[in-house]
């Protein structure tokens, strides 16, 4: 029996088998670069034509859906669920997901905004999240590109120093939240113009940072840092609403790592929070950035902060078990074998008293009690 004498129904069923997760979610842990660098087999601003062979023809998905037109058009909703576009293609990416009745199926889109661009309307990403309901919406691209995209302005005096040329924003929402319609005549601010309940923040390294003079004194290009600042009443209203937030960076430094947790605090209705302050286990960024730097680099000195900034997130959780929501802790740090022990050990005797551990290289942590009213206040730090 051959594939295709099958009901459409069970070839459907087996298409399912070769679904796999986003290939955007296992880039999300690293150091970002721009999405037209990774060239990945599911971009749809050329469906039918692959920058580049090789990653093209290694998913299996895509094999399939070449090997006729039934295949293809069974398997279309399942290989373009996790959707690639540059805003300058806007209205090639969105007509030909409409000539393909994929606008439902979308479930992540990914727009790569690699600089700015004058050309570009302000309203693009209303009208795609208007066309498109999708739950997930990322954006990759320089600080400058997300301080314009969330209406603030930019802290790039000493972007210089960094290695930033790219950070991943990402924004998360209901089914029924992703069909709501924005206004785009009274454009809003994307911070408030729907009702995120869930945001990602990969800042990238601030690594180079380290082999300039007195690089604690440099002010990370940061887009939380710059909504800080800015006393925004939109970020206000964003943190608001957020039950779950990432925060990724690869060694930044502890006094900024104190900033990012001002706006944490701000996040009341937090049930979980996931932090990463060190490279993935296995990665060469380290190695590549000091030898980027010509060797110039303390390599103490990024470990030292690290720790530091993990005394100052127990303290902020400590906060937020009593004036917040907040019941899961996340430190993905604990991959890092030669300093599991140190971050392990360091918020177990900080978090102990209202906060179980789940177990040594879990880096879990669960909340004992979930009313605040059971709980003593801790002194504040």
């Amino acid at each position: 029996m051959s594939l295709l004498s099958l009901p459409n129904e069970l070839i459907s069923r087996i298409i399912t088998y070769l679904d796999s997760p986003s290939p955007f979610d296992t880039t999300l842990l690293h150091k970002p670069i721009g999405w037209r660098n990774l060239k990945q087999p599911w971009q749809v601003d050329d469906p039918d034509e692959a920058p580049d062979g090789t990653l093209f023809w290694q998913d299996p998905l895509k094999q399939l859906s070449l090997t006729c037109r039934l295949v293809r058009s069974l398997a279309m909703p399942t290989l373009f669920k996790y959707a690639v576009l540059r805003p300058s293609h806007l209205t090639e990416f969105l007509a030909f997901l409409k000539s393909q009745d994929l606008n439902q199926h979308v479930s992540s889109l990914v727009a790569d905004v690699p600089g700015m661009c004058r050309s570009l309307h302000p309203a693009w990403w209303v009208r795609l999240l208007n066309e498109v309901p999708a739950t997930r919406f990322s954006i990759f691209g320089p600080p400058e590109v997300l301080a314009q995209i969330t209406g603030i302005e930019a802290l790039t005096a000493d972007a210089w120093a960094f290695d930033m040329t790219c950070q991943i924003l990402q924004f998360e929402q209901s089914p029924d939240d992703a069909r709501v319609k924005i206004n785009y005549d009274d454009l809003p601010n994307i911070l408030v113009a729907r009702r995120w309940r869930h945001l990602t923040f990969n800042e990238g390294s601030s690594l180079l940072a380290y082999t300039t003079y007195e690089f604690f004194l440099r002010r990370t290009p940061s887009l939380l840092t710059a909504l800080h600042f800015a006393n925004s009443a939109e970020a206000d209203m964003l943190f608001d609403n957020l039950l779950s937030f990432e925060y990724i960076a690869i060694f930044p430094f502890y006094n900024h790592v104190a900033e990012i947790l001002m706006c944490i605090r701000k996040m009341l209705k937090l049930k979980r929070l996931m932090i990463k302050l060190c490279p993935e286990p296995g990665t060469t960024v380290l190695q590549d950035e000091i030898e980027q730097a010509g060797g110039h680099l303390d390599i103490n000195d990024p470990w030292n902060e690290c720790e530091t900034s993990w005394m100052l997130i127990a303290h902020s959780v400590v906060f937020l078990t009593v004036q917040g929501s907040l019941a899961e802790l996340q430190m993905d740090d604990v991959k890092v074998e030669a300093v599991r022990h140190t971050l392990e050990t360091g918020l177990n005797a900080r978090l102990q008293a209202w906060w179980t551990y789940q177990g040594e290289g879990s880096g879990l942590w669960q909340r004992k009690c979930r009313s605040p009213h059971a709980l003593v206040e801790p002194q504040e730090p």
